[in-house]
């Protein structure tokens, strides 16, 4: 099982925390908003409850919507045969680290439309002329790691 060890692993996107922040800060400002109504009037409005605690927690909940996102499509698992970034998967074999210098545009492993914001980019080519793109938190870490399996490949 030595020749499938894991060189290099990378799971960005924290969703309990931009889940739980965003809802303790909603859950907060709605017990607030309603202990101050019902001082004043002595009473809870139901409909306004029943619209606004969903359409808040919605909107909190996209920054870990977000997160969640990040962790799906941005998740990096390098052993010694394969690169899996996402749910796209390549043979090391097949990669090399220098991107084609053609006009063609890079393609982006993983899934994703687009590199995150806080993310970095690592591009590199492959055997048969591709052009790839790897959305990544430690750019160095993953391309030390890339060029010690791709020497041994």
């Amino acid at each position: 099982m030595s020749d499938v060890e894991i060189v290099y692993k990378e799971r960005p996107g924290k969703p309990k925390l931009w889940f739980g922040v965003p809802w303790a800060l909603c859950a907060a400002l709605m017990i607030w908003s309603f202990w101050n109504y019902w001082t004043e009037h002595h009473e809870i409005p139901l409909d306004a409850l029943v619209v606004l605690t969903p359409l808040f927690f919605g909107i909190a909940s996209i920054p870990g919507l977000v997160s969640l996102s990040k962790r799906r499509y941005n998740a990096i698992t390098l052993t010694s045969r394969t690169l899996r970034v996402g749910r796209h998967t390549l043979p090391v074999s097949d990669i090399t680290l220098h991107p084609p210098t053609t006009g063609r545009m890079p393609r982006l492993l993983g899934g994703g439309y687009d590199v995150p914001v806080g993310m970095h980019y690592v591009e590199f080519g492959g055997r048969g002329g591709e052009h790839y793109r790897v959305a990544v938190v430690n750019p160095q870490a993953f391309l030390a790691a890339l060029t010690r399996v791709s020497a041994g490949a």
